[in-house]
């Protein structure tokens, strides 16, 4: 049972000088790092018009953080691989890998927005849920290939590797036997300088919403599968597709809820009341931004909604619709409680709370991390420890 932090950089004012938000994501993982958290997880956004969402180089930023933390491993979710060429991406993986110690943990998304893509890479238009699903496929599938193998080739419909007719130019003669076609003389495989310090790659993992398809895929790469929002009863109905899948793929039969992890956004006080006081309206004013796919998300398997309540929730979701279905909110007595029942129900191997949103102070923040730190999570190793021991006995 592992906990992580996830942290985005956001500044709805639009006023506050960018190197002071870097500031407080630093404090926040340089705490993260000394407080027994066990991973620190970055997003990738671009264009942020509104201030939410202003990470677009999650690589760059994990680096930074690599550099001033000691243990905690750092994690991407997610790189949006199709956003990226994917040879690039592989190669500044690899150097993160090693510029962290071999502290990363990669997880892919596939995008939701189209107004990242049209400027990024339009043929990844998420409009086109076919065609979206493919540019991801293949991304994921060459910057597997590069990290796991010293020297590789990639022949897909979208990406080739090497670019087919290179032999040589006036800066780059190709005479390695290991690289080349022997019959044409034109090079024929690649290799990444360096490789990753972890073998055969860091741990890798797929951001999920709701889709079976991209459940099913993440068992069969053989890549975890992250989770945010949904209820624990749907939890439980996806960790089952996952489960069933990596059994099919790979003949394995896992534990419930090994390779899982689940976001919740988590705010720790003296009481329901003190949190709701300094973190609802933060925290519902994001949710409400992100509300396009609207209530259902929340909803348990076959759990519907009148007309009218599907209306008022499309408009504008409340504290009391969301609490019980995907929130860790109240006192350290509350918490531990929602993580124990969570834990109960699912054996998820990882949650990670978000514990910040746009409208939160920093002081706030930091004030609800120490209690999260301090107060619930030894509460909850210990407990771990001494109902599962028993359990195993």
């Amino acid at each position: 049972m592992k906990f992580g932090i996830s942290q985005n950089i956001h500044d709805t004012t639009r006023s506050k000088p960018y190197d002071l938000l870097l500031d407080d994501l630093r404090e926040v993982a340089e705490f993260a790092d000394e407080n027994g958290f066990d991973t620190f997880w970055l997003p990738e956004h671009h264009f942020s018009l509104w201030g939410r969402e202003m990470m677009p180089n999650p690589l760059m930023v994990a680096a930074d953080v690599a550099a001033r933390t000691k243990r905690i491993r750092i994690g991407l979710s997610a790189a949006i691989i199709t956003l990226w060429h994917p040879i690039r991406l592989a190669e500044d993986l690899a150097m993160l890998d090693q510029l962290s110690g071999g502290r990363l943990e990669i997880g892919f998304g596939r995008g939701n927005y189209g107004l990242e893509t049209t400027n990024l890479n339009p043929i990844a238009d998420p409009n086109n849920q076919e065609q979206n699903f493919k540019v991801f496929e293949e991304g994921v599938d060459v910057v597997i290939t590069a990290l796991a193998n010293k020297i590789f080739s990639y022949k897909g419909e979208i990406y080739q590797f090497p670019a087919p007719g290179f032999k040589a130019d006036r800066a780059h003669s190709v005479d390695d036997p290991a690289f080349t076609d022997p019959t044409t003389g034109e090079l024929a495989k690649l290799t990444l300088i360096p490789g990753c310090k972890q073998k055969p790659t860091p741990p890798l993992w797929q951001v999920v919403s709701e889709s079976p398809r991209s459940m099913r895929y993440a068992a069969k790469q053989n890549m975890g599968m992250i989770m945010w929002r949904p209820s624990v009863a749907t939890l439980k109905q996806r960790l089952g597709i996952y489960k069933d899948a990596y059994r099919e793929y790979h003949g394995v039969d896992l534990p419930f809820g090994a390779k899982t992890a689940i976001v919740r956004d988590t705010y720790v006080a003296e009481s329901e009341k003190e949190a709701r006081r300094l973190a609802e309206a933060p925290l519902i004013g994001s949710l409400n931004f992100a509300n396009w796919r609207g209530p259902s998300i929340y909803l348990d398997p076959g759990e519907t909604l009148d007309a009218d309540a599907e209306a008022a929730l499309r408009k504008e979701l409340t504290y009391d619709f969301v609490r019980d279905r995907a929130l860790f909110f109240g006192s350290p007595d509350d918490v531990v409680g929602r993580i124990q029942h969570l834990y109960e129900e699912t054996r998820m191997e990882q949650i990670t709370f978000k514990c910040s949103w746009p409208g939160l102070s920093h002081a706030d923040e930091m004030r609800g991390m120490k209690l999260l730190a301090q107060e619930v999570l030894p509460r909850v190793r210990q407990w771990h420890s001494q109902r599962f021991a028993q359990a195993a006995e």
